[in-house]
């Protein structure tokens, strides 16, 4: 492990460096400009409550949009199906065992037992998640420029423009999944247009790390930044978290990454 440290720059630390090497390597230290207190949650991971349907997300809220969760204010739009693809490899030869003791080990825990969780447990499944947004010229950018060492590890602000209002996920639960770390997204979302439809108003938020998908619960997970202040582009995390209670199996955090 490598750590770096500069007075009025953000902290790093590199891991998975042999002690027995040289190595070179190229640290960038972002400079701590203007740090504003956010809505920050780490790796909330809510269940989709409806298939194939556009379901809002508010940011503030940490929720599904009303009547599906406490969220007034739709941010982003997901929409989740997932098919059943068959057994796992080698249970199909022992189901009826496999049922059985199922069902006598939800009696033990006085569960509801069901053959729609026996699967999901199960089953092999496929799963296509798709993001898109409520108004026009709202959106989310993919950055690359990542810095997974760093305690700030993409630019302190929301680009201008560049924004696209769809994207698509797909995943499978017996497939290994891969997963992209040294990426993020931005997003606009409540845009506001004057009468000749230029953007007068809108909000900025990142989501650290990739959107991640449980193809057979339903689940998506994701870490997010988001600024109340309209057209305050700045996502540089300060310590005062304005989210006050973890939502949906997340938690709440106050050191920027």
């Amino acid at each position: 492990m490598v750590k770096v440290a500069k007075k009025g720059h953000y902290f790093a630390q590199l891991e998975g460096l042999s002690r027995d090497k040289d190595h070179d390597v190229e640290v960038v230290l972002p400079r701590v400009l203007n740090p504003t207190p956010l809505y920050a949650i780490r790796k909330i991971y809510p269940k989709f409550p409806v298939q194939n349907q556009w379901v809002g997300f508010d940011f503030e809220a940490a929720d599904w949009v009303a009547p599906h969760g406490k969220g007034k204010t739709a941010d982003l739009l997901f929409r989740f199906k997932n098919e059943f693809k068959g057994w796992r490899d080698g249970i199909e030869k022992e189901l009826d065992q496999l049922i059985a003791e199922s069902r006598d080990l939800a009696k033990i825990r006085k569960d509801e037992w069901t053959m729609e969780r026996f699967k999901t447990m199960a089953g092999k499944w496929d799963g296509e998640m798709q993001i898109s947004f409520p108004g026009g010229g709202e959106g989310l950018l993919e950055e690359r420029r990542f810095l997974s060492y760093s305690r700030l590890k993409m630019p302190h602000a929301a680009p201008a423009d560049g924004y696209v209002s769809t994207w698509l996920y797909e995943a499978s639960s017996y497939h290994y999944p891969i997963t992209r770390e040294n990426v993020g997204f931005f997003l606009r979302t409540r845009v506001k247009r004057d009468g000749q439809g230029k953007i007068i108003s809108a909000n900025y938020a990142k989501v650290i790390g990739d959107f991640q998908l449980t193809a057979s619960e339903g689940n998506v997970t994701f870490t997010y930044y988001f600024n109340p202040v309209p057209n305050d582009r700045n996502l540089e995390f300060s310590q005062d978290n304005l989210m006050k209670e973890p939502k949906h199996g997340g938690y709440i955090f106050n050191i920027s990454p």
